[in-house]
């Protein structure tokens, strides 16, 4: 069986054509396109035309992960100027089933997939071995979030007991990054960055206004007073130890504290393109420091959870695969 799916973010849109067979899921065929420039209707004409010799018209399931909240069967894109129809994909595809997420669902869903493989341990936490797993925990969800053109949340429920055993795994999706996002006054680098995002934005900032690429390319302009893109200045050496990584990597970890303390999961995975590209701004000392920086019995309860950073670019798609099998 094929499954055809996608994971498009406000910066690029993938494309996976996957094929389920013995009980094996496998990427047969893979591509990329700027989103802004494309916008969705082209990437899936050009796909449909291109795959054409790997069969991708017989495809059965359709799994579309977004950057945006799903109201009913549509996608409204937050970071790019276009939205995504579920009627208008099984139009394009009548003999084929369609299921359409926010992108952290996907990322979710790729906890039970074998992206997760190329996952490291950021903090060990009560356990953590030498490879993710996710039965780990106790039966607690897995909590994913990280970073791109915007920023994202969901948490994994791996399956709770039910009148007939234990159900299916089920993603619980947020929009957690548009939450207010504490900045602290008595720190001068904070303060800095509060008022800088203030001017830029017009308000109090939101976690994905300082967490995002955008957003750290605008602390790097605070403290620095450098315009320029986290491509740039974060390939550069020793960024590693620049006031831009250390500030990022402390705000992430208060992020993570939050979400951890908020449903305690048994694991939580930093997903996404900016840590993915840039591990420095997760291993830096300061994410580790701020992540369990409360007192006990807080702190206790945050040792005991294992931090992984997944750096699979292509995890939105094999999380948009799983979820299209685990889902119908």
């Amino acid at each position: 069986m094929k499954i055809l799916a996608a994971d498009i973010g406000g910066t690029n849109g993938r494309f996976g054509l996957f094929v389920w067979e013995d009980r094996k899921l496998t990427l047969v065929a893979e591509k990329a396109y700027p989103s802004r420039q494309a916008g969705f209707d082209t990437m899936l004409d050009d796909i449909t035309y291109a795959w054409r010799a790997f069969g991708v018209a017989e495809a059965r399931m359709l799994s579309i992960a977004a950057a945006g909240p799903l109201r009913g069967t549509r996608i409204d894109m937050t970071n790019a100027g276009f939205s995504i129809d579920g009627p208008a994909m099984k139009r394009r595809f009548p003999m084929a089933r369609c299921v359409l997420m926010n992108d952290f669902e996907a990322q979710a869903w790729a906890c039970l997939s074998p992206a997760m493989a190329e996952a490291s341990v950021l903090l060990p936490g009560a356990g953590a071995r030498g490879s993710f797993r996710a039965d780990e925990g106790d039966g607690r969800p897995v909590a994913v979030l990280g970073a791109g053109t915007g920023l994202g949340a969901a948490w994994l429920i791996r399956g709770v007991p039910g009148f007939a055993g234990v159900s299916r795994p089920f993603v619980l999706p947020s929009e957690a990054g548009h939450a207010m996002f504490p900045l602290d006054s008595e720190d001068d680098g904070e303060e800095l960055l509060r008022q800088g995002l203030a001017q830029r934005c017009g308000c109090a900032p939101t976690a994905e206004q300082v967490l995002s690429g955008p957003g750290l390319a605008a602390t790097h302009a605070v403290l620095t007073g450098e315009e320029a893109p986290p491509a740039e200045f974060c390939s550069r050496p020793g960024f590693g130890e620049s006031a831009t990584c250390a500030l990022y990597a402390r705000l992430m970890g208060r992020f993570c504290r939050g979400a951890a303390l908020s449903m305690l999961p048994g694991a939580l995975v930093i997903a996404g393109g900016v840590a993915g590209r840039t591990p420095a701004l997760v291993r830096h000392p300061a994410f580790a420091e701020e992540f369990l920086g409360a007192p006990s019995p807080r702190r206790s309860m945050l040792e005991s959870v294992p931090v992984w950073l997944s750096a699979c670019p292509h995890a939105g798609l094999w999380g948009a695969a799983q979820a299209a099998l685990t889902v119908f």
